[in-house]
């Protein structure tokens, strides 16, 4: 879940930063400060191909015997 911090949160997390964390590791977060999620943090809407370039072009598996092409 990509979000972007709208507030400083300790001496970790500061205004404008990006990360790319999955659910549970947000709500432990907000858990830690005591605050609910959306009061610091906003979610980014963002394009599933757009992924890390590392992993590289996103792969489309056909299954067999499918007759979509």
């Amino acid at each position: 879940m990509l979000r972007k911090f709208t507030k400083d949160l300790g001496r970790r997390y500061k205004a404008g930063q990006v990360h790319d964390y999955p659910k549970a590791a947000w709500e432990n977060i907000a858990k830690s400060a005591k605050a609910k999620l959306d009061s610091f943090s906003e979610a980014i809407d963002y394009n599933q191909a757009l992924q890390n370039p590392l992993r590289g072009p996103v792969k489309v598996h056909q299954r067999l015997g499918s007759a979509a092409r």
